[in-house]
């Protein structure tokens, strides 16, 4: 219903400014609730009433002295009436005033007599609702009076002002952080195509070339293909870069990527809790997992266990295989081989620390403790949750 003394539009524009603030419906709150209690004993009136007017009534955010009622018809209201005026709208006895002397609330059996409302206005003009004093008796409102209640609407617009302020950033930040998304999506996608790409190309070179050349090659194209499947497992199974994911799944279906790459006989075993991980950490730890397996399998490993555990703040990752173990002096710092650079570069994106030794079934052992925040979940719920 539209307010009889506001044009189409202006009407059209102060409901705008109303949902802006989206404060409509919200629940009781306690900062609010004050102001409306301290008018009430400041200004010694029974009731007072923070509203805001919606298109067809009048929704009380805040009430002292008024139970059980949440809001009014917009028309009897007399805050529908205030929110036009620029200046305070006092009413001394409202069964004299002929603008009041109808009204339901005034003729009818609730008994209306006082009348003292400030209009809580925006910046650019628009009257949202009203901080109003109410009595069921005439009585007169002193010039010192008006000061304090337009004093409290103040700090009731600085309120709101504050809350939508909060609103605005937050949508925001969410905007920007969902973009953000989209463009590192786009770019992870780009990135496994290349990965694509350069592991097809070479394969053809090592088709080729023989001997060591070809070998190389062929290592080479097995890396960055296993490297392409663990990040289109990532981008399947989990649809934003905002979702965790589940470590001990994804380790068992990325092992189950790497399985064909293993000898005939050979056997990739995971043993790891669920744990929820922030998505770009899997996408790392899928890079490091790869290597290393990729390592102990060129080093004629048939059994490679890959263990996962979380300390405190760190997650421990183990890397064990029955393999020849590591050569005398070995350092991946040193190394200039692509896998190792490709593992360096992933570790310190994770900021893990890296030791290295021997099995106990005499092959290579790795030991990557990585700081992280995780969300422990049950495996019923990681299971139930991928439903």
């Amino acid at each position: 219903m539209e307010h009889q003394d506001l044009s189409r539009e202006a009407e059209a524009a102060r409901l705008k400014a109303v949902r802006r603030y989206s404060v409509l419906d919200t629940p009781p709150d306690g900062a609010f609730d004050r102001i409306a209690r301290l008018a009430s004993k400041l200004l010694k009136t029974p009731i007072a009433i923070i509203s805001i007017v919606d298109e067809d009534r009048i929704w009380f955010k805040s009430r002292a002295g008024l139970e059980g009622i949440d809001e009014i018809p917009r028309e009897p209201g007399l805050c529908a009436s205030a929110i036009l005026q620029k200046d305070p709208w006092v009413i001394p006895d409202a069964s004299v005033e002929p603008v009041t002397l109808a009204n339901p609330l005034v003729a009818g059996e609730f008994g209306l007599r006082f009348y003292a409302g400030i209009p809580l206005t925006t910046h650019d003009g628009h009257g949202l609702g009203t901080l109003c004093v109410i009595d069921k008796e005439p009585r007169d409102f002193t010039p010192e009076e008006t000061s304090i209640l337009q004093d409290l609407a103040a700090v009731v617009m600085d309120e709101l002002e504050l809350r939508r302020d909060a609103i605005d950033s937050n949508e925001a930040l969410r905007r920007e952080m969902y973009e953000k998304a989209l463009l590192a999506e786009e770019v992870e996608h780009r990135v496994m195509n290349s990965l694509q790409l350069i592991s097809s190309i070479a394969r053809r070179k090592a088709n080729q070339h023989e001997g060591q050349t070809a070998t190389e090659l062929k290592d080479i194209a097995a890396r960055i293909g296993a490297i392409a499947q663990a990040n289109r497992h990532i981008q399947q199974s989990l649809p934003s870069l905002a979702e965790d994911g589940d470590l001990s799944l994804f380790l068992n279906v990325l092992s189950h990527e790497l399985f064909p790459l293993c000898p005939q006989g050979g056997i990739i075993e995971v043993t790891c809790p669920s744990i929820l991980l922030a998505r770009e950490k899997l996408v790392s730890i899928g890079h490091l997992v790869t290597e290393l397996v990729l390592n102990a399998v060129k080093n004629g490993a048939k059994r490679i266990d890959l263990i996962g555990e979380k300390k405190g703040t760190r997650l421990v990752l183990s890397i064990n295989d029955d393999g020849t173990g590591l050569p005398d002096g070995f350092d991946p710092n040193a190394s200039r081989g692509l896998g190792m650079a490709i593992f360096q570069s992933m570790a310190k994106r994770l900021s893990a620390d890296v030791t290295w030794g021997r099995s106990q079934a005499g092959g290579a052992q790795f030991l990557i403790k990585l700081p992280v925040a995780t969300k422990p979940r049950s495996r019923a719920e990681a299971v139930g949750g991928l439903a």
